[in-house]
C-alpha cells in the first residue's frame, strides 16, 4: 500500500534574541503535537547586537530546530515577512509564531490544517491571544462563534489582520504579489486587508472549547526596528525618536524603562 504523503509544514519563529522569552516559549510549545506532518523548524533572529551567534544557535538547535538564520543587521518586521514568504513557497503550509507566546492548551497542528481545508473562507488560523491593549475586549465565548471539534473560532474581519503571533496558513498565500499590487511592504495589516479585499478571506481566531484564549502574549518589551519610515504603522515623532539601543514598551509608542539584562 502506498504511504500517504504527509503535508510539508514550515514552522518559523521570528525572534529578537530575547532569550528570557524564547525559553518560556519553547517550553510552552511542547504542548503542540506535530504527528502526521513533515516538519521543518526554522528560527530567524533579527537582533545581532549583543548576540553570541554560536551560543544562540546552539540554544535554538538544542530545542529541536533544524535551521537558524541570524540577520547580520536589524532589518525589521517587513523583512522578516519577505523571508518567510520566500522560503514558505517550498512547503504546503506555514506555521509561524513569535518568540513571546505561551500556549494555554494542547492541540494537534494537523487539526488546524483540517480546519483550513474545511472552511475555505479562512486565509489563516490564528490562535487567539489574551487581551493585550486597553481598547480590546476580554476573550470570551460568543454566540457568533463557529465550532470545530474541541475548539471555537471567530471569523475576524472588523480590522483585517494576518496575524503572526501564532498562526498557520496555506503556502499559496506566499505566491501573491502583495507588495507589487498594493505598493506597501508586507505586514500583518497589509496582508490581512489584501486577503479580504482580493480573495474574500479572513482570519479564523481559534479559542478553547470554553471560548478562552489559546495563547498568552508575554512580551512586555521589544527592541530593534519594527517598522520603517513610510510603512503602515510608522508614527512620526515617535518611531524616529527611538534609538537603536532603546527597549520599547508593548505599545511600541514609548521607551520601556525597566532595567533589563541584555
Amino acid at each position: 500500500m502506498e504511504k500517504i504523503k504527509e503535508p510539508k509544514v514550515l514552522r518559523v519563529v521570528i525572534s529578537t534574541n530575547r532569550i528570557e522569552y524564547l525559553t518560556k516559549t519553547f517550553e510552552s510549545c511542547n504542548k503542540i503535537d506535530y504527528s502526521g506532518l513533515d516538519m521543518h523548524h526554522l528560527l530567524i533572529d533579527d537582533w545581532p547586537k549583543d548576540r553570541n551567534d554560536k551560543e544562540f544557535t546552539k540554544f535554538v538547535l538544542d530545542h529541536g530546530f533544524n535551521e537558524v538564520i541570524l540577520n547580520k543587521e536589524n532589518k525589521g518586521i517587513a523583512s522578516q515577512w519577505d523571508k518567510i514568504f520566500e522560503i514558505g513557497k517550498d512547503y504546503d503550509y506555514v506555521f509561524m509564531h513569535e518568540d513571546d507566546v505561551l500556549l494555554q492548551e494542547e492541540f494537534k497542528l494537523n487539526h488546524l490544517i483540517i480546519l483550513l481545508q474545511q472552511d475555505n473562507h479562512l486565509s489563516q488560523v490564528q490562535l487567539k491571544r489574551n487581551k493585550w491593549y486597553d481598547h480590546e475586549e476580554e476573550v470570551k465565548s460568543k454566540d457568533s462563534d463557529w465550532v470545530f471539534g474541541d475548539f471555537r473560532y471567530e471569523r475576524h474581519n472588523a480590522t483585517p489582520h494576518f496575524w503572526g503571533m501564532m498562526s498557520i496558513w496555506p503556502s499559496s498565500v506566499c505566491n501573491y504579489k502583495i507588495t507589487e499590487e498594493t505598493g506597501y511592504r508586507l505586514g500583518e495589516n497589509i496582508i490581512g486587508w489584501y486577503m479580504l479585499a482580493k480573495h474574500g478571506k479572513e482570519t479564523g481566531l481559534l479559542k478553547t472549547a470554553k471560548g478562552l484564549a489559546m495563547v498568552e502574549h508575554i512580551g512586555e518589551y521589544t527592541r530593534g526596528k519594527r517598522v520603517m519610515e513610510g510603512e503602515p504603522g510608522w508614527v512620526e515623532g515617535i518611531h524616529d525618536k527611538l534609538g537603536d539601543d532603546d527597549y520599547y514598551s508593548k505599545s511600541n509608542l514609548k521607551k520601556y524603562n525597566k532595567n533589563l539584562s541584555k
